[in-house]
């Protein structure tokens, strides 16, 4: 996959009707204008809102380039059957989803989304004609025991080793989170996430998965540090959390990756 930059909101369990609505219809009706003359696939935005919004959200996305594109923030392992509670590819495609965000931290550390379980949902989503956005990320401890990279290409190692089939791997976007910097208001330094982020392109390459796929940072962005992240080099884009629940701070950083997407494709 080209290294295409993205913007993808996750909005976690917020929001009920009516507010998800007004939020998507004001990132929409200003999606244009924070795009600036990026208005192609060279930026990809979309958000993730709960399952029970999707249908709220929907009529404010579309699969055009410059249309708002609708995420689900989790995918079961399974196409369908007596799995209860569970939520599978064919009924988010029918919802209107075009992809799945899959391993956050949060579903490893609170719901027990261990390596095994992602690489299924990975392989369900794909299998189910989903796009995937990865996440991978080490936490604290790990980081401080120099532990980071080998955690993170163990992760990454787990969920994309078994796909075989190139049009399938290219389907994936990888998102980078350091455990320790989501929703505590500390950032990796840019230079800590471009590092990782350089770390990433290199397995994927030696491990014949292209290193030209996009690669998202996610932890605490806003629209004061995008610029400065993007700036890092090898970062493209970013999976945001807290900042994604306000359009205005959401559309910031959409325009910071529009003038990155600009400037990297000559424009």
């Amino acid at each position: 996959m080209a290294r295409t930059t993205w913007v993808l909101g996750n909005w976690k369990q917020n929001l009920l009707r009516e507010p998800a609505r007004n939020l998507a219809a004001a990132i929409a009706e200003g999606l244009s204008a924070a795009r600036g003359e990026v208005q192609d696939e060279r930026l990809r935005v979309g958000v993730a809102p709960t399952f029970l919004t999707l249908d709220t959200v929907a009529p404010y996305t579309g699969e055009a380039a410059i249309q708002l594109r609708l995420l689900a923030q989790d995918v079961a392992a399974q196409e369908s059957g007596a799995f209860t509670g569970e939520v599978g590819p064919a009924m988010l495609r029918e919802a209107g989803v075009r992809a799945a965000i899959i391993g956050h931290s949060e579903r490893r550390a609170h719901f027990g989304d261990h390596d095994t379980l992602v690489a299924a949902k990975v392989h369900a989503a794909l299998a189910g004609d989903l796009d995937v956005v990865l996440c991978v990320g080490e936490t604290l401890a790990q980081r401080d025991e120099g532990e980071h990279e080998a955690v993170v290409i163990s992760q990454l190692s787990a969920a994309l080793g078994g796909i075989q089939d190139p049009a399938m791997r290219a389907r994936v976007v990888v998102a980078y989170e350091p455990i320790w910097a989501i929703g505590t208001g500390r950032t990796a330094t840019p230079e800590q996430a471009s590092a990782m982020h350089g770390v990433i392109r290199s397995w994927l390459a030696s491990a014949g998965l292209g290193a030209d796929r996009s690669v998202l940072y996610g932890g605490s962005v806003k629209p004061n540090n995008a610029a400065d992240l993007l700036a890092a080099g090898d970062i493209d884009g970013f999976l945001v959390g807290g900042a994604s629940l306000d359009a205005r701070s959401l559309l910031d950083i959409v325009s910071a990756a529009a003038a990155h997407a600009a400037a990297n494709s000559g424009s």
